[in-house]
């Protein structure tokens, strides 16, 4: 038999797995009745929509544990407002990280922050006005 520490730890590893599973399938059921009862409902107050069908799923967005929701996009508009002329998304991220206090010099963290950023810039509904000079991205707040 292979080593007891090994085969123990991977024992409760399972189990935990295992337990989240079952978890979420009871989560499944509990939605899946849920959602047959909204879509009864809507079939009584406008019987010519078919909910399977006119009303797409809304996409769930994991959340990240550095900001929380709309916080991002305020940082970048602090950041932007003082600045004196459009700025480089790389200004940004270090602005954001900065007073954030993420380790910068973590490229991996540095990366997902950006991304988070420009994510969160692209969800702003035409706040924010990009422009490219020099192969180089720049952004402003618009108006």
């Amino acid at each position: 038999m292979g080593e007891p520490h090994i085969v123990s730890t991977l024992r409760n590893k399972r189990s935990e797995l295992s337990g989240q599973i079952d978890h979420l399938e009871r989560q499944i059921g509990q939605h899946r009745a849920a959602l047959i009862h909204v879509d009864a409902v809507i079939r009584l107050y406008a019987p010519e929509i078919v909910p399977e069908t006119d009303i797409p799923a809304k996409r769930v967005r994991d959340r990240n544990t550095w900001f929380r929701t709309g916080e991002c996009v305020r940082l970048v508009c602090d950041l932007l407002r003082d600045a004196p002329e459009p700025t480089l998304t790389s200004a940004i991220t270090s602005g954001v990280m900065e007073r954030k206090g993420l380790p910068e010099g973590d490229a991996r963290i540095r990366e997902l922050v950006q991304q988070c950023i420009l994510g969160s810039m692209s969800r702003a509904l035409g706040l924010f006005e990009r422009t490219v000079k020099n192969g180089r991205v720049y952004w402003r707040i618009k108006g």
